[in-house]
């Protein structure tokens, strides 16, 4: 297979270094690209052929796992690999990301760093064996309550919404309630960052 090009994204020097001399011997790794936020990634590596975006969670700024939205726009055909010093619920949250292939602690050994990422250059999902796999969703949003759900995007009040639709403030609590069961989560926010971050709604 040709060598291969990786887009670095953490915020710490040191890791940045350290990773880069744990590849350095490794044949199919061409060069490695770094940034220190996601949106520095943008600003300096945008339209660059990059194979495999190596992202931490925790960067000043745009959060790594809310910036994955973001680097999938500038980076559409790039598979995501999350490196952090986080485990557990972090893991859960990065699998649960669309977008991410895998995670990867930042005390794994060499074997390790390299089998991951030769997983996610393969298109495989790399994440620790005992992770359960994803839940699968049982149904799609109709378009009506995607309509509903770019309001909530935009701020927009119950009574506004139905309005603005047509509907009864009860016809709306009711879709609201369906949205919320559809992205497993219990308030207005949580339901807005849940929908930009799957690509449900548009971002301005």
């Amino acid at each position: 297979m040709s060598p291969v090009q990786l887009l670095l994204i953490d915020d710490h020097t040191l890791f940045r270094r350290g990773l880069r001399l744990v590849l350095a011997d490794t044949p199919r790794v061409a060069a490695i690209l770094e940034a220190d936020t996601v949106m520095d990634a943008v600003r300096h590596h945008r339209g660059r052929p990059i194979d495999l975006i190596l992202l931490d969670i925790h960067m000043p700024g745009l959060n790594g796992l809310d910036g994955v939205g973001v680097l999938q726009t500038h980076f559409p055909s790039t598979p995501i690999l999350i490196v952090s010093g986080d485990d557990g619920q972090a893991i859960e949250r990065a699998a649960a990301t669309p977008g991410v292939l895998g995670f990867l602690s930042k005390a794994a050994g060499v074997e390790q760093i390299e089998a991951a990422i030769a997983s996610c250059l393969r298109g495989e999902r790399s994440f620790p064996s005992a992770l359960p796999p994803p839940r699968q969703r049982r149904h799609a949003l109709t378009p009506r309550q995607l309509e509903v759900l770019s309001h909530l995007c935009q701020g927009s009040s119950n009574k506004v919404i139905a309005h603005a639709m047509s509907l009864s403030d009860n016809t709306v609590r009711v879709h609201i309630a369906a949205i919320f069961a559809y992205l497993d989560v219990t308030t207005r926010t949580a339901a807005v960052l849940r929908a930009q971050r799957d690509g449900l709604v548009r971002q301005s």
